[in-house]
């Protein structure tokens, strides 16, 4: 039995995305940034599951959830704005496009305990850009920050 999504499908685009970027055998430039280390590679074959993986994990679709985001906006570009902040997913812009079709996000999270924490900007726009931008502090270990940068090649 499935149950009715009160928001949008985030999990189920992404999982779509991955199955169509497979098919389609995708390559992306990439570019990894590790804090103050670089690494860029070009028509790079990818792992769409992994690649994409944080984006799937953004999925606020939990029926213990539905009264936890504020939505604003209209029918082409909305928000959802975390109302309890312990949620990983703080907040989520969707832009669609004349057609309905989603052709933007941009995904905030944040995790925090007392010995880790973490933040992530995700932005994806369909057949041609991703990042994931991440910070983390884990204590006794240091910072570490990470910009991943990809170009969907088609």
């Amino acid at each position: 039995m499935k149950t009715k999504t009160t928001f949008f499908d985030i999990k189920g685009f992404f999982e779509s995305e991955v199955k169509r970027l497979t098919n389609k055998k995708s390559t992306v430039n990439k570019s990894v940034r590790q804090n103050d280390q670089s690494e860029i590679k070009k028509n790079l074959s990818v792992d769409w599951v992994n690649e994409l993986a944080l984006f799937i994990a953004s999925d606020i679709n939990k029926p213990a959830w539905k009264d936890s985001y504020k939505i604003s906006g209209d029918s082409v570009r909305f928000n959802y704005l975390a109302i309890d902040t312990n949620l990983r997913t703080r907040s989520v812009e969707i832009k669609k496009d004349q057609q309905g079709r989603a052709v933007f996000f941009k995904i905030k999270n944040i995790t925090r305990s007392k010995l880790y924490e973490s933040s992530e900007e995700l932005i994806y726009i369909p057949d041609s850009i991703y990042t994931i931008n991440k910070n983390q502090s884990v204590r006794l270990l240091g910072k570490n920050t990470y910009k991943i940068s990809g170009t969907v090649l088609k």
